[in-house]
This record gives structure tokens, sequence and C-alpha cells, in this order.
């Protein structure tokens, strides 16, 4: 896998991981690390579209449940199995709450209801044929929750329709840009993390390499300098 070229170092390292499983927890035996040493991942900032991109890819979606279903995750931060897992019952129009009942780790979280996304949720509902009755979001079978593959072709048509926004941009985006924009409005590093359903801090970290930065109200060095007028120009007075 080190050697093939066809492997990324994450699924390397998921290799590494399951071998010295099975010599140490299966065979019972020494497993020589310094022999075969893991795999350094490169540490990638995640990608995120601007306010005025999300408005682009959400216009390029003609199907209103599939525009839906990008919105609920760009208003709530759900991971891609998180949106598609979300039953009837955890939407909480009384305390204006998501209930995500099955997170990473199987782990629960409440994340705040929009006004917005409450009220685009009941004409979704209403004009669904046929409605939805166990899940929010139901595939060809009733009962039964939409793919989660299926969510993904959704961006991947998108795409096509947005070739001036030259970004690879998948539906787990979306969930990216949802803890982005918060943080540049001003939301709290902390508030973010839970609603994200991050367990360690330094996952939420992140966002603050991505962020846009307010500044207006702040000089950049170069534009201090005094004599800038001058060094601006082609030819220097001797």
């Amino acid at each position: 896998m080190l050697t093939d070229g066809n492997h990324k170092p994450g699924s390397v390292k998921m290799g590494y991981y399951a071998l010295k499983f099975l010599f140490c927890n299966i065979y019972h035996k020494e497993w020589a690390a310094e022999y075969l040493p893991t795999p350094k991942i490169a540490k990638t900032l995640p990608l995120v579209l601007s306010k005025q991109e999300v408005e682009e890819v959400l216009e390029a979606i003609p199907n209103f449940k599939h525009r839906v279903i990008i919105m609920f995750i760009y208003s709530t931060g759900t991971r891609v199995s998180e949106c598609a897992n979300i039953r009837l019952t955890d939407i909480d129009s009384k305390r204006m709450q998501v209930n995500i009942q099955e997170g990473k780790g199987l782990k629960q979280r409440k994340v705040p209801l929009s006004d917005i996304l409450l009220k685009v949720l009941r004409n979704y509902y209403s004009e669904e044929k046929p409605q939805p009755k166990t899940f929010l979001f139901e595939g060809i079978k009733p009962g039964y929750h939409l793919s989660v593959s299926a969510i993904r072709e959704i961006c991947k048509k998108a795409r096509y329709a947005t070739t001036k926004i030259n970004k690879h941009y998948t539906p787990h985006t979306f969930r990216h840009c949802f803890a982005t924009h918060l943080l540049e409005q001003g939301a709290n590093l902390l508030i973010i993390q839970r609603m994200m359903g991050h367990a360690d801090l330094r996952n939420t970290l992140k966002y603050l390499h991505v962020q846009q930065i307010n500044n207006k109200n702040m000089q950049n060095p170069l534009d201090s300098l005094s004599n800038l007028s001058e060094l601006c120009k082609k030819k220097r007075k001797k």
C-alpha cells in the first residue's frame, strides 16, 4: 500500500491499525513499531463556500426536496448520515430544536432550528407526495430514509450547473460552511463545538484558519508605509 501509489495516506493508516489489531489482539504477538512506522497524514483545511456561493448552489438545484436537504445541512451543521437518519419526530418546533439521535459514535445532540428552516420544512412536508411517514427525507420506498449516496449525488449534479464555482464541494462542505459562517458572525467557539458534535475542541479550532477576517478596522502593514505612493511607481525618482 505504501509503494503502489494507489492508496491515500488515510487508507494506509487504516491498514496499519488493522494489521496491528490482528497481530496484537488476535495472534497475541508483539508489534514491532520501529519496523513499520505509522504513515503521516497531511493536515488539510476544510473547503468552505462563501454565502453568495451557497446561494448559487441552492438556486442551481431544481428539485425542491433536494434543495431542502442541502438547506437542512447548511442550517444545522449535520453530517450526511445524520441528515439521512433524521426522523419527523426529531423536529421539535415547540422548543425550536433539531434532535440528532444518531450522531458520530452514537452521541446525541440538539441544534437550534431556525424559523426559516422550519417554514421550508413545513412547505416541503405539505407538498411532498407521498408525505414522509417515518424519516424526514424518505427514499423511493416509504418508511426508509434516502441513502447517503443519493444525497451526495445532489451536489454532484449541482456542480455541473455551477461551473463558475471552482470548488469540488460535497454535502459535507455545507457542514463546514455552517461552522465557518457562524464563527464569522461572532458565535462562540464552544457553542459551535457543541452544535457540531465535536468531542475534541481541536476539531473545531480548524475553522479559525478558514474564516474570513473582518478587516474593516484593521490596517494592512503595507498600507501604513509613509512613502507608499513612490514605492508603487514603476520608475522611482533618484
